[in-house]
């Protein structure tokens, strides 16, 4: 694959915490428009790293990290950060754009469709379930229709149909997707 194929590559990518704790050593991929890539792997294995080099929360202590140009990037982390569990659901949402989106409830109806989650949108985000907190943490992503589209074990907290259904929009997403996940049967389907 040549690199103007790539939607993102790391080239010999090297990244440690602290001294003498290497993460990644020389770590070179690519992946492409499209792909659906599954990560596995021990804790502490770099998994997690990988996604804060990508999003550049972290940077690299050697090696290069290309990523094509106006590429849209979005994560689900794996919880909803304090100083967001006020707001409203409809807030949460909000503040998944840079810009005011004026269809925003149409939206917010179409991504919770795709998590399998209903709840009007005035609900304050603290007084959803752990599962359903996951939940809110996917569509937050998903919502974003980014190009490359980060999950970290977005399984967690989720029922046996919210996995069917996660599973069947991945199937038909047709953006790249990179996902972390501890969950064999999910990855492989």
């Amino acid at each position: 694959m040549s690199k103007s194929d790539s939607l993102l590559s790391f080239d010999e990518v090297s990244f440690e915490y602290g001294h003498n704790r290497p993460i990644l050593q020389e770590v070179s991929f690519s992946v492409r428009r499209g792909m659906k890539v599954t990560l596995m792997g021990q804790n502490g294995a770099g998994k997690s790293t990988l996604f804060d080099l990508i999003t550049r929360t972290a940077k690299p202590e050697s090696g290069q990290i290309n990523i094509s140009n106006n590429v849209t990037i979005a994560q689900a982390r794996q919880v909803i950060p304090r100083d967001l569990l006020d707001l409203t659901m409809q807030e949460f949402f909000e503040r998944c754009f840079k810009e005011k989106v004026y269809d925003i409830d149409v939206k917010i109806e179409e991504v919770l469709e795709v998590v399998n989650f209903h709840a009007p949108h005035d609900r304050i985000i603290r007084s959803f379930s752990g599962g359903q907190q996951a939940r809110l943490l996917l569509a937050s992503a998903i919502i974003q229709n980014p190009d490359l589209l980060l999950l970290d074990e977005p399984t967690n907290n989720l029922d046996k149909a919210g996995i069917e259904h996660l599973t069947d929009f991945l199937k038909n997403y047709k953006k790249t997707v990179i996902v972390i996940s501890h969950d064999a049967d999910f990855l492989n389907s």
